[in-house]
């Protein structure tokens, strides 16, 4: 049997966790166990095409948890919110559930483990945004892992998805020609951290398992390419399109009328949020980019991304 370090890989047919797995597969490094609620999906068919063993994975469910980490070396973790199975009544079930899962890793005696984590926007804010539920919960569970026991951990805290334009953040084609980038709160020199998440989470991930746990035990890693302002951000898609592109800023009225099922307190916080403290708040480590460059030289600009995804014909 290989003696390759084996490494769990949680949402492995996701973004992130996507990402992290074919990275790690195509260093033929380690060997990946890489766990998807469907194993039958091709993305899933994709990974086990490249050596990776897949196991079907609901993080409700405890014995599923014990089962995927079995005999493990290193873990991915990455949970979210919006996932099916932890979406409810509950907005505490995220928190829950990786708690849970920390618990079975360290009595599964997992040496390392590397989590994706945001900031606690509730302390941060200083009450002032307490219902970002989706990142406070996150760095609830950061902390717990640092107390659990587990003899290494690593935080990655990774910036805006260049994925969210056209998917979360509209762009609007006008009759006038031009596109509307519309997008809550946040005015033209305002500022977003960001990556493209499915290139370059995986790369920056295995150098931190390249480098070591000596070197990154307890440490926060900021997954970030670049922090530019909106005004920026409209001016490339307006050059790599050739399409005027213009910013639309959404208020409270506008998210009511146009997005009724986005009018609660937990989105439009994160938005207000993202406006007074950054997506990833103060913290200077996690706002310092030269981190990712270092762990990976080419990352991806949003000129870069911008010119694959929407360039002109």
């Amino acid at each position: 049997m290989s003696q390759n370090p084996l490494i769990v890989v949680t949402g492995a047919t996701g973004a992130q966790g996507g990402s992290v797995a074919k990275t790690l597969l195509a260093t033929g490094r380690y060997r990946i166990r890489a766990l998807t609620r469907n194993p039958n999906s091709d993305k899933a068919k994709a990974l086990a095409s490249k050596g990776a063993e897949i196991i079907k994975f609901d993080i409700t469910v405890k014995e599923d948890i014990k089962n995927a980490l079995n005999g493990a070396d290193i873990v991915w973790l990455n949970t979210n919110f919006w996932d099916q199975s932890l979406k409810g009544e509950d907005l505490g079930k995220e928190e829950k559930v990786s708690k849970m899962f920390v618990d079975i890793a360290k009595e599964e005696g997992i040496n390392w483990l590397i989590y994706s984590s945001l900031p606690d926007s509730t302390t941060e804010s200083e009450g002032k945004y307490p219902d970002i539920i989706q990142f406070s919960g996150k760095n609830h569970v950061e902390q717990y892992i640092r107390t659990s026991g587990i003899p290494n951990s690593t935080f990655v805290y990774l910036g805006f998805y260049y994925q969210n334009f056209n998917t979360h953040v509209p762009l609007v084609p006008k009759e006038n020609g031009e596109i509307e980038l519309t997008i809550p709160y946040l005015e033209e020199n305002d500022r977003l951290l960001m990556i493209d998440v499915e290139s370059d989470t995986g790369p920056i991930v295995a150098k931190i398992i390249e480098e070591g746990p000596a070197k990154w035990n307890g440490k926060k890693v900021s997954a970030v390419a670049e922090n530019v302002t909106m005004k920026y951000i409209t001016d490339v898609l307006t050059k790599v399109t050739g399409k005027t592109h213009k910013l639309r800023t959404l208020n409270d009225e506008d998210i009511a009328k146009e997005f009724p099922s986005n009018n609660n307190e937990q989105f439009k916080q994160m938005f207000k949020y993202n406006k007074d403290y950054g997506v990833l708040g103060t913290d200077s480590v996690v706002n310092d980019l030269s981190i990712a460059k270092k762990l990976h030289p080419n990352i991806k600009t949003f000129e870069q991304y911008a010119l694959e995804t929407y360039g002109k014909a």
